[in-house]
């Protein structure tokens, strides 16, 4: 029987890496939170680390664009796009391949990708939280490409992982990390804004556990108040969902420089 032992979700922009100088005064929190995170999984000692992250029209573009996809490969190059990080890390095929089974068999249309270049959205948190040592499925989510899987499809696709997860023959150890969000708007004439209000909003409805107020938004809500990036909270509310419990705010900080609000979670697993 497999086992969740570790659950959480962080922002995943690519000026983490490039510019991590900016705003000294609140970096340092967001720094102190994501070092808590490297402790935490190191602790946790997973086999595999699940990442569920979207993608910025490098893996898929209009032609092939799935609502959910599953990464089975020995190795997962990254694109390294706009000075992004490139690289590669492991994969784990065989647990890929059992998770997929069982989605697909909890009536989940889960595509599987049997060569996956990952982008920034699973590149950064790999290497912010030292991840790159260990095997990865990567996990994606549509956030961005109408029409979007709805926040209650995400929240149920987080409990059908656990599910799966369970199923997992062994004893396989496996961590779940969501990335996305907060407030941001991509490629607008709002780019740079931050709402930081909705996000603290946000992150304390994941600290009460309240997916049902999370639950209630509807996308219109979110792109008028929060932007079009904030649209990956999706891969939060699966996270969440899949971990069963509470969540706490390791750190949270509005980053103009980067173009984005930060947050770092840590999600309680629960029964």
């Amino acid at each position: 029987m497999g086992r969740l032992v570790y659950a959480g979700a962080t922002s995943h922009v690519g000026a983490i890496i490039k510019n991590p100088g900016a705003h000294p005064d609140r970096v340092e929190v967001l720094n102190a939170a994501w070092e808590r995170m490297v402790a935490d999984i190191a602790n946790a000692d997973p086999d595999v680390v699940v990442i569920i992250a979207t993608d910025h029209y490098e893996t898929f573009g209009l032609e092939h664009y799935p609502i959910f996809c599953l990464g089975s490969a020995e190795r997962f190059p990254a694109w390294g796009e706009f000075g992004n990080p490139g690289g590669e890390v492991a994969g784990e095929p065989v647990t890929a391949d059992a998770l997929h089974a069982s989605l697909v068999a909890d009536d989940f249309d889960v595509a599987k990708a049997m060569e996956m270049n990952l982008d920034h959205s699973f590149m950064v948190p790999i290497l912010r939280l030292g991840l790159q040592q260990r095997a990865v499925v990567p996990f994606f989510v549509n956030c961005n490409t109408p029409p979007l899987p709805s926040l209650t499809r995400c929240r149920d696709l987080g409990l059908a992982l656990r599910s799966a997860i369970e199923a997992l023959p062994g004893n396989t150890a496996v961590a779940v990390v969501a990335t996305g969000g907060v407030s941001h708007w991509v490629g607008l004439p709002e780019f740079g804004k931050i709402n930081q209000a909705w996000d603290q909003e946000f992150l304390a409805r994941l600290e009460r556990g309240c997916l049902d107020d999370v639950l209630a938004l509807s996308d219109a809500e979110i792109l008028e108040q929060a932007g079009n990036g904030a649209l990956e909270i999706r891969t939060w509310l699966t996270a969440q969902s899949c971990a069963g419990g509470t969540a706490t705010v390791l750190g949270y900080a509005p980053m103009p420089d980067w173009a984005i609000g930060i947050g770092v979670v840590h999600m309680e697993v629960g029964a």
